[in-house]
């Protein structure tokens, strides 16, 4: 605006107009960016700090692809039966919509789909030599499936994957162009009869969702569709390499995948990070040596043991047969309940004693019927003392039965595990308590981590 105006002051030679309107254009130049646009940018993040994030729910997509299925085949047989502009025009919107709903693809970059695109696209197979990388489903795949390249975002080349119920709605659309109504001049493969425009994206994904009888319609859009395969292929856990072909099929720079195609920065903290606040809040980080977010098991509701130096000083004693025997099962991921029968090759924990004991007494000085026996282990200074009790043959076996998946995976069970492992075997770990069971487990998993390092 400013322009014109200096531009109409110039040509009635107004200097007092010019002078100005240059002030002005001057002033513009120094201080919008500090007086609106910052402020601008600034509510609109904050707007969009707390706004809950709506993605697509995996059963309205279900009920998307179930309803196309259904429709495809009436609008085939509508359209090769009697050609006409409504029946194309169903058929289109059906095929776009389905286009973009399976690959996920920018609304636009397939309504613009050319019609050059599809006809001249590439029907050659695989290189044999290509073909040897290839394990034999994902060549089955290669001949299942076609491909073709349109224009995407920024000029970038873009590729649609088409299953064959998409290939023949493609090929009945493009035969019966002309008997439709779909001038020559018209270059879109989608494109509107008796005009030079194409048909809509955006129109054509909202008309399915609301046809289909999704629960949250809303929610079923290009942009959310996209969002949604890039959330959920965190569960996948991709490596580095392949997170980038994924970005790449989508259209986009691995550094914006990461930004906005991911799992919702709320999720993730509270699922992910919340697991090392809990753990450093109660001391536990070192359990958890070497192990990433999603090995780490921890419980929030989980009440931490009397004696912090419980885990600590609790000591898990097994004999060779027995850690071999365990080392075994975990390679081959099976349960065991073999236990041997002597004595000798029992495990033993520690448990802790009542306060009144841990309190310091001269060493010359022993509580009334207490006898220290030759065997028993100095306590040194600083420490609680524990008595030592071992665990019967039924009470291994009771702990195996229920918690060997965690031994043989190396999770240590939490609060709800170690009850319920008593709940089940109630008559064998009668006197044992959930801290008891748990740091069994955990004194297992750590022996067997020694003397797999050996």
């Amino acid at each position: 605006m400013a322009n014109i105006v200096e531009c109409e002051a110039m040509m009635s030679q107004d200097e007092s107009a010019l002078h100005n309107v240059r002030t002005f254009k001057r002033l513009y130049e120094a201080r919008w960016t500090e007086c609106v646009s910052t402020h601008a940018l600034r509510n609109l993040k904050e707007a969009k700090w707390n706004a809950p994030t709506l993605l697509p729910f995996t059963e309205d997509v279900k009920r998307m692809h179930k309803y196309i299925d259904e429709q495809r085949i009436e609008y085939q047989t509508k359209l090769l039966e009697a050609p006409n502009k409504k029946s194309w025009s169903d058929l289109a919107n059906l095929t776009l919509g389905e286009i973009i709903l399976f690959n996920r693809r920018r609304e636009g970059e397939v309504a613009k789909m050319p019609l050059k695109a599809f006809t001249v696209r590439d029907t050659a197979s695989v290189h044999p030599d290509v073909e040897i990388g290839l394990t034999d489903l994902e060549k089955k795949l290669c001949r299942y499936f076609k491909r073709i390249e349109i224009q995407g975002k920024r000029q970038r080349k873009v590729p649609i994957i088409l299953t064959p119920n998409m290939l023949s709605s493609m090929e009945a659309l493009v035969e019966n162009r002309i008997q439709c109504g779909v001038p020559n001049e018209n270059h879109f493969l989608f494109a509107r009869p008796e005009a030079r425009t194409h048909l809509r994206g955006s129109d054509a994904i909202r008309q399915l969702a609301r046809k289909c009888g999704a629960k949250h319609p809303e929610a079923l859009s290009s942009t959310k569709l996209r969002k949604h395969v890039a959330t959920m292929s965190k569960v996948l856990n991709l490596r580095d390499n392949e997170m980038d072909d994924l970005a790449d099929f989508l259209g986009h720079d691995i550094r914006v995948h990461r930004q906005f195609y991911r799992l919702p920065e709320g999720t993730l903290q509270l699922a992910k990070i919340s697991k090392v606040l809990v753990a450093l809040e109660r001391g536990q980080m070192s359990e958890f040596k070497g192990r990433n977010l999603d090995e780490i098991s921890i419980d929030p509701n989980e009440e931490m043991a009397g004696d912090s130096n419980l885990s600590e000083n609790e000591e898990c004693e097994m004999t060779p047969d027995q850690l071999l025997l365990t080392a075994g099962s975990r390679r081959k991921r099976k349960c065991t309940t073999e236990v041997e029968s002597d004595s000798d090759s029992q495990d033993t924990t520690v448990c802790p004693v009542s306060k009144t004991a841990t309190k310091k007494r001269p060493d010359n000085k022993k509580p009334v019927g207490e006898d220290k026996s030759p065997g028993e282990s100095q306590i040194t200074k600083g420490s609680s003392k524990m008595a030592r009790r071992k665990w019967s043959t039924e009470e291994v076996q009771a702990v195996e039965s229920n918690l060997m998946d965690n031994i043989n995976s190396g999770r240590v069970p939490g609060k709800a595990q170690c009850e319920a492992c008593i709940k089940a075997s109630s008559e064998a770990l009668m006197g044992r308590s959930w801290q008891a069971v748990k740091f069994y487990v955990k004194n297992r998993i750590d022996t067997l981590k020694r003397l797999e390092k050996n």
